[in-house]
């Protein structure tokens, strides 16, 4: 059985998606007390003026965006409605390159994905690092 280029994409998107998942949820399972995390940089080398976010901030962003994955942003209905008045206000463009488009929301999203994933990773390594845990 020859698998196609979009058959390949979506399992690609979808192994994606399962990755990041599953690191979120293997953080989740290793963190047993949050606040541990709090004044923590996420890289231990990391100087405090570029980045302000402490790992307990990316351990709130990521599980809020695992519950998205699962669980969908917004219900259904709730969203057709939002883009019925979305398209009214829309103006008259010319048509764009669709393919285009998607191609760059896709790359994009896989992108930030593998970023969460390893973030996630991250954060469940410095967090067995901070109670003596590391390997």
């Amino acid at each position: 059985m020859q698998v196609t280029e979009r058959q390949q994409q979506i399992l690609c998107f979808a192994a994606a998606v399962a990755k990041c998942s599953s690191a979120i949820h293997n953080m989740e399972q290793m963190v047993m007390f949050p606040s541990l995390l709090r004044d923590v940089p996420l890289e231990p080398d990391t100087s405090t003026a570029h980045d302000t976010t402490d790992m307990y901030e990316y351990y709130i962003l990521l599980k809020s965006i695992k519950a998205s994955m699962e669980n969908g942003l917004i219900p259904l209905e709730e969203w057709k409605s939002q883009m019925a008045t979305v398209d009214k206000e829309a103006e008259v463009v010319e048509a764009p390159n669709l393919e285009a488009l998607f191609y760059a929301h896709f790359s994009g999203l896989l992108q930030t994905l593998n970023c969460f994933t390893k973030k996630a990773n991250t954060l469940t390594k410095r967090y067995k690092d901070l109670i003596g845990m590391a390997h």
